[in-house]
């Protein structure tokens, strides 16, 4: 099985058969799992966030459903593939920070250390200084740490790195270690807007899920920027991708143009072009011996001479009982989200659309163990420089933590695969699945 760009699985010969489907499985793959373990944990709206090495993606899931986009982009390339609307920026713990002389002022990205040198708290020969450096200087990573259990981290190589730009900008060590922290965050942040925000979306209506390597080291600063909460930082972070690809359900698609407007559209021809997609759609799958859980429709609309085109999803038994009414009003409603208004214009159809889905996932998360008290975790404490001004952060082993345990900030939580910031004026709270939720103390 492979993964699809759309976040549904494909059977192997499907899979060869047509490998544009799997452009950006990556990316789509976070997604699934962090929908399954949202789900799980009572969630449906989400704004996720993952941000590795080189760069961060970012979603929107409503309703336990991730937005799609009708193609597919890989560099200049552009397919007609579905994929879930992932936007990617040039932000993560490699990304490097450096001022230009022209303008003289701080950047940071998308140039990236990459693995090897990587940042140089990497101690492979690295000196320029990246978001992980800035991290370090600013006592984020706990003094005892080795990154993922075996390699040991340079401070002293860190500050070098950092101190580079504080000399540029004539800063201190710290305050230029947090410019770039606070760029890097600005960053991911109108990643963010533009797939909740600028759709029409308010992002205090969803919970942002952190994953990736460094995303719950940022995760709760971008909270604090987005006004989502909870944070929910899932166990081993670094690997949820990995879920995606466990989780999801065998899924296939099947569509065709159909360009016309809605007065000369005839509502059973109409229907019985989407009932021969949606048969199209499952065949593949029956092929492969598996069940067919559920078939969606969907037509792709717009106003008569727009460019613009939206999708819209296609209950059959409403089209033929009360035509196309349904659908257009969708329509309105969407255009309305969007730009804050609805036409009196005709509309009509572009495309059409039939996606058949297998049985979900039998997979359930494994119950927390009941926690000891957040202090039977706490492992040490140490300095840290946050939002301007020095304080002393406890330390905590999430292995050790369970369900109920509760950690104030400002906090260190460290595992093998990730760590996690808790903020000042911030809560961390253990949930029965081992999730943690992190949220503002007066919330």
């Amino acid at each position: 099985r492979s993964l699809r760009s759309d976040g549904g699985l494909a059977a192997a010969k499907v899979a060869q058969e047509f490998p544009v489907n799997l452009l950006m499985s990556g990316p789509a793959g976070g997604v699934s799992g962090a929908i399954w373990v949202a789900e799980q944990a009572g969630f449906e709206n989400l704004l996720t966030f993952d941000m590795g090495g080189t760069s961060t993606d970012v979603a929107l899931v409503r309703e336990g459903r991730a937005a799609l986009r009708r193609e597919t982009t890989v560099g200049d390339v552009t397919v007609r593939a579905s994929s879930v609307d992932v936007r990617t920026v040039g932000a993560g713990g490699g990304s490097i920070a450096h001022v230009p002389e022209l303008t003289g002022a701080l950047r940071v990205g998308p140039q990236s250390a990459g693995a090897d040198p990587g940042p140089a708290a990497y101690g492979r020969g690295g000196s320029e200084p990246t978001v992980t450096d800035a991290n370090v200087v600013l006592g984020y990573f706990p003094d005892t740490q080795r990154l993922g259990g075996d390699m040991a981290l340079d401070r002293d190589a860190a500050v070098a790195a950092v101190q580079q730009i504080a000399d540029a900008r004539g800063l201190s060590l710290e305050r230029a270690a947090a410019g770039i922290v606070d760029i890097v965050n600005e960053n991911m942040c109108g990643a963010l807007r533009l797939v909740s925000v600028e759709q029409g979306y308010d992002p205090r209506e969803f919970a942002l899920i952190a994953f990736g390597g460094a995303g719950p080291l940022h995760a709760n600063a971008l909270a604090k920027l987005i006004h989502a909460w909870p944070v929910i930082i899932p166990p081993g972070p670094g690997v949820l991708c990995a879920y995606g690809d466990a989780t999801t359900r065998l899924r296939n698609e099947a569509s065709r143009s159909f360009v016309r407007r809605f007065s000369a559209t005839d509502t059973k021809e109409l229907a019985a072009l989407l009932d021969e997609l949606g048969a199209q759609a499952r065949a593949s799958l029956e092929a492969e011996g598996e069940g067919v859980e559920a078939t969606r429709y969907e037509a792709d609309l717009r106003y008569q001479g727009q460019g613009l085109q939206l999708a819209v999803s296609i209950d059959l038994e409403e089209l033929k009982r009360d035509g196309l009414d349904h659908a257009g009003a969708q329509f309105d409603e969407m255009h309305t989200q969007l730009f804050t208004f609805a036409l009196e214009a005709e509309k009509e159809f572009v495309n059409l659309r039939a996606a058949a889905e297998s049985r979900g996932s039998s997979l359930t998360a494994v119950t927390a163990p009941a926690g000891r008290g957040a202090e039977s975790a706490r492992i040490g404490e140490q300095s840290v420089y946050v939002e301007g001004e020095r304080a002393t952060a406890g330390v905590y082993d999430r292995a050790q933590l369970g369900a109920g345990d509760v950690i104030d900030g400002p906090a260190i939580v460290t595992e093998m695969d990730s760590t996690t910031l808790v903020l000042p004026g911030h809560r961390a709270q253990v949930d029965a699945l081992g999730n943690l939720l992190i949220r503002p103390e007066s919330e």
